[in-house]
């Protein structure tokens, strides 16, 4: 059985958090592997926290094209998101984001495709 350590359980909360609905769920990795190298890699669960918190704020509150930032000064590590579109899929509210980070100097930038779910939360598809 795999121990989970604190790290791997915050990654975890937030690919939960995000995770289990429209698009391509089963295709999502298991673990988060695909990361490897990337800036999210480095992250500490607080950076975790703080990236959720943010995402989840630009998603119910940010216009198309607004920006917003967060950024961890502990750790060092931040990242900005942006809604680049939103459209309705049925009676479905989806929103095109673009996800940039940075950590101990590495950096990815990802787009993605969240659709809110019917019990309000988020979730998330591939990597775009």
């Amino acid at each position: 059985m795999k121990e989970f350590t604190p790290r791997r359980r915050a990654a975890g909360r937030l690919v939960a958090a995000l995770a289990g609905v429209l698009m391509a769920s089963a295709a999502m990795p298991a673990s988060l592997g695909w990361m490897k190298g990337d800036a999210a890699s480095f992250f500490t669960d607080r950076d975790w926290q703080i990236l959720e918190e943010t995402l989840t704020a630009t998603l119910d509150t940010a216009a198309d094209g607004e920006s917003r930032e967060w950024s961890n000064d502990k750790s060092g590590a931040g990242g900005k998101m942006t809604p680049l579109a939103t459209e309705t899929r049925g009676e479905v509210t989806c929103r095109r984001v673009r996800i940039e980070n940075v950590a101990k100097g590495a950096s990815g930038s990802y787009r993605y495709l969240f659709c809110r779910r019917g019990d309000g939360a988020w979730g998330i598809g591939q990597p775009k």
